[in-house]
């Protein structure tokens, strides 16, 4: 957009972090940059703090797991609680600790391998947020057995960009664009000239910029999950997320998109809906009043009841 007076991109998290916004009548292009810095710096402070890829606060849980409660600081409490709320409200098809799984998966393709079922079958009952003993009063949670893991992969994202939004809210900021790898949060004035227009990928194409439609909107966010990646089996379907029910990662939704008001939610829904067969996926949105759609390996779109209000049209 021609009229962006400043935007900066970022690597965190594994992927691309983009800020951008319109003229800002209180600040310069410089001092805007500084705060789009000390943004970056807040999702590097996330990504340390949470990440399960290596030593870090967050994996101080797994590393303890079965053997004693792990003290937790109030932030982790609230995102643990926001998990296991999710987990709770989807009937475990959200859940953190598909990491029980998720981490031998991430061993096996790092090999170039898959995870056989019998390893499948023998760790999926440690999928099972009801067994995450989290204590707010002590401020400490547990793992009950040593096979246990969680992870933040569905909802740390959304928490980050979330985390942006009121930063630039605080420091006054308007009109302005977050894209947290695919996590979008917006913000417009309400005499902004034009609402932002959001491009959804083609999960079909290998070309990253190939598009199935363009969202118009002012106020809200935006997650996609889904995309794909060739396996061993040659299988161009297979996903990253892992099934929470099955310990698997074949499924019948091969992306998803959802609106929300937030980026928690928006991030959350979409790992939801992944995980779950296409009807299922829209009945989901539709019962929580959200606007979304899923993607099939056939190429057909599925839209909830509020997705075709608000577009007024199948994306198929």
């Amino acid at each position: 957009m021609k009229d962006i007076v400043c935007s900066k991109k970022y690597f965190a998290m594994g992927g691309e972090f983009q800020f951008s916004c319109f003229p800002q009548s209180f600040y310069s292009k410089e001092e805007v940059a500084n705060i789009f810095d000390e943004a970056y710096h807040e999702v590097k402070r996330l990504e340390m703090k949470y990440t399960d890829f290596g030593p870090s606060y967050f994996n101080e849980i797994n590393n303890r797991a079965g053997v004693a409660p792990v003290k937790i600081d109030e932030e982790t409490i609230l995102l643990i609680k926001k998990s296991l709320e999710v987990a709770q409200q989807s009937h475990g098809t959200f859940d953190i600790s598909f990491a029980s799984i998720g981490h031998l998966w991430r061993e096996y393709k790092e090999k170039n391998k898959c995870l056989d079922q019998e390893i499948i079958q023998k760790y999926l009952p440690f999928i099972n947020y009801k067994l995450i003993e989290l204590n707010v009063a002590e401020k400490t949670i547990y793992l009950p057995y040593k096979e246990m893991k969680i992870g933040l992969g569905g909802i740390g994202k959304g928490y980050a960009v979330d985390q942006v939004y009121r930063l630039f809210i605080k420091k006054g900021l308007y009109n302005f664009y977050i894209n947290g790898a695919g996590d979008i949060r917006l913000h417009s004035r309400p005499d902004a000239p034009r609402k932002w227009r959001i491009g959804i990928r083609n999960p079909l194409s290998e070309d990253a910029s190939k598009s199935v439609g363009v969202i118009q909107i002012s106020e809200g966010a935006i997650a996609s999950s889904g995309g794909y990646v060739h396996n061993v089996n040659g299988d161009k379907f297979n996903h990253h997320i892992i099934h929470p029910k099955t310990g698997a990662s074949r499924r019948d939704v091969i992306s998803s998109t959802v609106l929300a008001d937030d980026a928690i939610t928006a991030d959350t829904t979409a790992t939801i809906l992944m995980n779950m067969e296409k009807m299922e996926a829209v009945k989901y949105l539709n019962e929580n009043n959200l606007s979304g759609f899923v993607f099939c390996p056939e190429g057909k779109s599925y839209l909830s009841q509020r997705a075709i209000r608000n577009f007024g049209m199948d994306l198929s």
